[in-house]
């Protein structure tokens, strides 16, 4: 099956075409999609969380990615539910979804809806694997609605192998004082897109994003996230990390958007990169738009070697020089990883990144 979607992650004031970075297109050859079959939801649920594998008829809500990557996604879902949190229910363990990319399901399609109603609190924890040859495909949507003084947590791990195709599409609103915490590891795939769009409607409402990202070898990474501020004294973070080595490339946008009304509010984003290799394609594309004076926002994007003094240290405690670097880029990831609430999927992706690293024979 032909995969052709236009538009997708694309800048929402774009720069000059010539620099590669206002969108992309996505076109690929995929496996035949037919339902999922296995279990990808834990047995384990929360109490009073209502949680149903049919799609939430929920109002429209523009998504990062773009609405060409979320009409297809919707349009061949294969799998995915619909978590209900009630009024003033904080769910007292996460919601565990896992998805096996594999011969049985070739490629995965799965739509999540997250609606947390006022006062409640709910964590949906979401990891995607394969094996290390197989020319998978994943394409997932997650839409989350956080109500007034909500919060919802929600940490995507995607560890797909090297011949695997991805992409992992997000949008939020939240109400007034709505919190959505987000956490996201892209470490693998042969190609892997990313994108979130929030929609800071509610007074006082709160993005936090954290985002970790690995190239090696010829793998491609682009990323689109962008906070929307429509209401007053809203507040984005948008911080992401990550190390490219080889032949690897990478696009990243982060867009805060202050709105006219949204005064008092306030926005950070940043990225940092970890160059390893002269052949590395880094973009980077931090952007404020504002159409409100009283508000305050602050972008930042850097990308460089190792620090040579850390490197110092630790080669002086006994490391070789390779080791030295492996360590760090292992160090580059730990803030995120360390914020995993599930144990053992902390340890599977510290065992992921290990044995990706243990592969590499130089790191200049």
């Amino acid at each position: 099956m032909n995969l052709e979607l236009e538009h997708v992650n694309s800048l929402p004031a774009p720069t000059w075409f010539r620099l590669g970075i206002n969108e992309i297109k996505i076109g690929e050859t995929i496996p035949e999609i037919h339902p999922y079959d296995g279990q990808y939801l834990s047995t384990e649920l929360p109490r009073s969380v209502e949680i149903s594998a049919e799609p939430l008829p929920a109002p429209e809500l523009s998504t990062g990615m773009g609405d060409a990557v979320r009409n297809f996604t919707e349009d061949n879902r294969t799998c995915g539910v619909t978590v209900r949190v009630p009024d003033g229910v904080k769910a007292e363990r996460p919601v565990h979804l896992t998805y096996r990319v594999d011969e049985k399901n070739p490629s995965v399609l799965d739509v999540t809806t997250v609606v947390a109603g006022e006062n409640s609190e709910v964590t949906v924890v979401m990891s995607y694997t394969s094996a290390a040859d197989f020319p998978g495909f994943h394409g997932g949507l997650t839409k989350l609605y956080a109500g007034k003084n909500a919060v919802i947590r929600l940490i995507q791990v995607q560890m797909l192998g090297d011949k695997c195709v991805h992409y992992d599409d997000v949008g939020a609103q939240c109400a007034e004082n709505g919190e959505v915490s987000v956490i996201q590891a892209e470490l693998g795939g042969k190609s892997a897109a990313a994108g979130l769009k929030a929609a800071l409607k509610g007074r006082k409402s709160l993005l936090n994003l954290n985002t970790i990202y690995f190239g090696d070898r010829s793998r491609s990474i682009d990323i689109n996230y962008l906070a929307e501020h429509t209401g007053r004294a809203t507040h984005s973070e948008i911080h992401a990390s990550g190390a490219l080595m080889d032949e690897s490339r990478k696009t990243f946008r982060g867009t805060i958007d202050f709105i006219r009304g949204s005064k008092r509010a306030v926005g950070h984003e940043s990225e940092y990169s970890l160059l390893f290799s002269p052949k590395v394609v880094n973009r980077s594309a931090p952007l404020i738009l504002c159409a409100e004076e009283d508000v305050e926002g602050q972008h930042a994007a850097s990308a460089g070697k190792i620090d040579s003094n850390r490197l110092f240290y630790l080669m002086s405690r006994g490391l070789s020089e390779l080791d030295a670097r492996k360590l760090l880029i292992e160090a580059q990831f730990r803030p995120v990883t360390d914020r995993i609430p599930d144990p053992a999927l902390r340890d599977a992706v510290s065992e992921y990144v290990k044995e990706r690293l243990e592969a590499i024979e130089s790191v200049s």
